[in-house]
């Protein structure tokens, strides 16, 4: 039984890990007639507050993934953003918080008194107390906007947030490639 509901727990909060992006557009413009794109600049990324990249190559690795996801979608890339149906920039952004949890005590095997005996309602105790767990990690953000160039006015806006790991930290790829998939699962969006 304890078992089965450590497993429970484990599922739930597994399927809660990597919350939906956050999506949203400009419903009046017109994204069937966009075919090209251009980075907003030679430099897309910009560092957001508690942003922290000592890895240079993050960049270059945002770039690629991007252009990969949307030549896969049937756009192409152009240099200069002047001359781009739509321009792509990102903003990475992060800060430490903290997470207080707190359980029954019976969750991780104690029970306490639950009524056997004497006491109130006959036991010899109560309610065997809590456990807290508090736990300090770095919560990342990554923000895709894209502009319509001509008229210097954002279109389309995407964010994905998400605990940092250490993995993370030391292989920054795959974990890049599943943010952006994500936030890129619905563009560009039908109106």
């Amino acid at each position: 039984m304890r078992l089965s509901l450590l497993l429970l727990i484990g599922l739930i909060l597994t399927s809660c890990a990597a919350p939906a992006p956050m999506i949203d557009f400009d419903p009046s413009y017109n994204f069937s007639q966009d075919r090209t794109f251009a980075f907003i600049s030679e430099h897309p990324l910009m560092k957001g507050a508690g942003a922290e990249v000592s890895n240079p190559m993050i960049e270059g690795r945002l770039v690629q993934i991007t252009e990969n996801i949307l030549a896969a979608r049937g756009f192409t890339r152009v240099s200069n953003p002047e001359e781009a149906h739509l321009a792509v920039g990102f903003t990475l952004g992060g800060r430490e918080k903290i997470q207080v949890d707190s359980y029954p005590e019976f969750y991780r095997g104690g029970y306490g008194g639950w009524g056997w005996g004497r006491g109130y309602y006959g036991g010899y105790g109560g309610y065997g107390g809590q456990s807290v767990d508090v736990r300090q990690y770095t919560e990342g953000v990554l923000s895709v906007d894209i502009y319509d160039p001509q008229e210097r006015r954002p279109v389309w806006h995407g964010r994905a947030t998400g605990q940092i790991t250490k993995k993370m930290q030391e292989n920054p790829t795959p974990a890049l490639e599943k943010a952006l998939g994500n936030i890129f699962a619905t563009f560009p969006p039908s109106n």
